[in-house]
């Protein structure tokens, strides 16, 4: 997969500079259609003062979180543990999954308690799950706790030893998932240019 990316990221750049002067020419040769060019005076005002709130979704949060939480896991050895479930542990290893297993339920628990009780505080005004405060903030607080999960076993396993330890373990998974974003700025400018264009 990752030897993919490279190209991945070159078709999404040459799908942007294709769809530029296709809707350059487009809107040249018919100037009544409903599309607008990205290299009119209007798209270029558009693409500059919008790119920002472009890259500005909740898309780029969940990436930068489960950055982290990558990080976190990875580096704890929670992921490497976990593949391994069934192999010899130490006791530091053992009262660690232990630990991370009371927090997991913790988290499920109170989960529960905030949507499944009635007048649940994350339910929507008319009761649903979907879409309610509780649906917007799944993905950050599973990320959350993968994040506290990964430290705590790291800790208590013996594998992240100080603060030092586990703030470079956290910020880590940006090594691994740096080329994610780059993806991700030539996608989403790509979708919102295509909005733009085609006034969608």
């Amino acid at each position: 997969m990752k030897n993919s990316l490279p190209y991945i990221a070159l078709v999404l750049a040459v799908a942007m500079v294709v769809l530029t002067l296709l809707s350059w020419i487009i809107t040249a040769a018919m100037p009544d259609i409903a599309m607008r060019s990205l290299l009119s005076a209007e798209g270029i005002r558009w693409f500059f003062g919008h790119f920002a709130e472009n890259m500005a979704t909740p898309l780029l949060v969940w990436l930068l979180l489960g950055t982290l939480a990558y990080g976190a896991d990875v580096n704890g050895g929670l992921f490497s543990k976990l593949q391994h479930i069934r192999g010899q542990h130490s006791y530091r290893e053992r009262v660690a999954l232990k630990i991370v297993a009371t927090e997991v339920a913790i988290f499920v628990l109170v989960f529960v308690l905030l949507t499944l009780i009635p007048q649940a505080i994350l339910l929507s005004v008319t009761g649903s799950l979907f879409p309610s405060s509780f649906s917007q903030s799944i993905v950050p607080s599973i990320c959350f706790i993968l994040m506290v999960a990964g430290a705590t076993y790291g800790i208590v396993s013996g594998r992240l030893n100080s603060v030092k330890d586990v703030f470079r373990s956290l910020s880590s998974g940006f090594l691994e998932a740096g080329s994610l974003f780059l993806l991700y700025v030539l996608a989403a400018e790509l979708y919102f240019s295509i909005r733009f264009v085609f006034q969608i």
